[in-house]
């Protein structure tokens, strides 16, 4: 090239020739003279690729995670589980899990039998979302197996109370689910009263304030919540039974309003407006066990509904008004806020006590994964009051500006991909 000549503004530097960016993507820009239809399919086509590419990529993770569990140190064995939990909050998986039931099982007992606390913590986290993910038919060995070892560990006293809470928690989620023995469930029932008796007034009628009776607070508010919860699996009769000739009755309910752990004081009454609703619902007379108990109720519900003792805490206090005026307000006028949520396409309503404590538990439960496991599961779709199945896809129509962004946006991605793999491939050409 001559001297003092410059390259021409659009001209490659290797090859002197024109440079063009639709050469570098490798992609043919014909299509902009397709149909709109035409168009649209390819979008779809790579939307499915996508998602079939994110899903084998979440597999394969997940079966690394499985071998994972088998590592030798405590500390990787509680991160697989962790791991674990977080990937089947994203996508329904039973497919996979599938042909990994029994090793999945003995896993998450071994870890809460003979792990660590953080091992065994973490084990109690995954046991509800992975027994909804392993399919229906292996259900039952699996709760054979890990229920005896949520039961034994949510009672150990080496274990830590975040551990034997998450076990209190976990453990009413799965027999609300998935238990269909009423006499494993009166078992469950015995065994949480003697977890939140810890919080019973004492003998004179004085209130426990003890170092441990306020560090125990947290587990006893679970076992409380999981009571509840699995009270109303009983129908009417047999919950009324239950209150009338087993502890706890309505009068040791109310016991529990005086505790001295915010959290009690809350599932206590929960439990109260649970306990009452079963009963009434269930054509059954409410037996309060004694003469004045429901005035009792109703003074220390109004207390507790108004109270501005400064020594708690001002977020305390504000949670616990905004709590008691709701349970208040029922047992007063018959009225329970009505609680309306999005799952996916769907909306879960909550117009009872008993599916409010139900849809409270689950989220809490299963975290993000309830939009993707509440279109796949019959079992958690029955708690949720949703249809049998869920609803069929809405038909094509005309797509609106934002729609029309995001496929623009895809559209731009699958170029970006292309031109990225063409690129390299045509610098290793022109570099021979």
């Amino acid at each position: 090239m001559p001297k003092g000549k410059k390259k021409g503004k659009f001209e490659h530097r290797r090859t002197e020739q024109a440079y063009s960016s639709d050469e570098d993507a490798g992609i043919d820009m014909t299509i902009d003279n397709c149909s709109e239809t035409s168009a649209q399919s390819d979008l779809k086509s790579n939307h499915d690729e996508a998602e079939n590419e994110i899903q084998e990529k979440l597999e394969e993770k997940v079966l690394e995670i499985i071998d994972a569990l088998s590592a030798r140190a405590n500390a990787a064995r509680a991160a697989a589980l962790v791991a674990l939990r977080s990937a089947l909050q994203r996508r329904h998986l039973a497919a996979l899990l599938s042909g990994q039931r029994v090793t999945l099982a003995d896993h998450v007992t071994r870890a809460l039998r003979r792990g660590r606390d953080a091992e065994r913590r973490a084990a109690a986290a995954v046991a509800p979302i992975l027994a909804l993910q392993i399919g229906e038919e292996g259900t039952e060995e699996y709760m054979n197996e890990v229920r005896p070892a949520l039961v034994a560990t949510a009672t150990d006293k080496s274990a830590s109370l975040d551990t034997r809470t998450e076990c209190c928690s976990s453990l009413a989620i799965l027999c609300y689910l998935l238990e269909e023995d009423m006499t494993e469930i009166l078992e469950i029932l015995r065994m949480y009263e003697t977890i939140f008796s810890g919080s019973y007034l004492k003998g004179d009628g004085s209130v426990k304030v003890s170092g441990a009776a306020v560090e125990e607070g947290g587990w006893h508010a679970a076992a409380l919540d999981g009571w509840a919860l699995l009270l109303a699996a009983a129908d009417g009769r047999r919950a009324a039974a239950l209150l009338r000739d087993a502890p706890p009755s309505f009068a040791r309910l109310a016991d529990l309003l005086e505790a001295c752990s915010l959290e009690v004081r809350m599932a206590a009454g929960g439990a109260l407006a649970i306990a009452h609703e079963c009963v009434s619902e269930g054509g059954e007379e409410v037996q309060w066990g004694g003469a004045g108990v429901h005035d009792v109720i109703l003074a220390r519900l109004q207390e507790l509904a108004r109270d501005s003792h400064k020594y708690r805490a001002k977020r305390d206090r504000k949670l616990q008004r905004a709590t008691f005026r709701d349970i208040l307000k029922y047992f007063e006028e018959g009225e329970v806020p009505a609680l309306r949520v999005r799952v996916g396409a769907e909306a879960v309503e909550c117009g009872s006590w008993v599916s409010r404590a139900a849809y409270g538990a689950l989220a809490a439960a299963l975290g993000a994964g309830l939009q993707p496991l509440a279109a796949h599961c019959p079992a958690l779709r029955a708690a949720l009051a949703l249809p049998d199945a869920p609803p069929l896809a809405a038909p094509a129509t005309k797509l609106n500006k934002l729609q029309r962004h995001l496929q623009n946006t895809a559209a731009c991605k699958a170029r970006t991909v292309a031109r990225n793999k063409n690129r390299d491939k045509r610098s290793a050409a022109l570099a021979l």
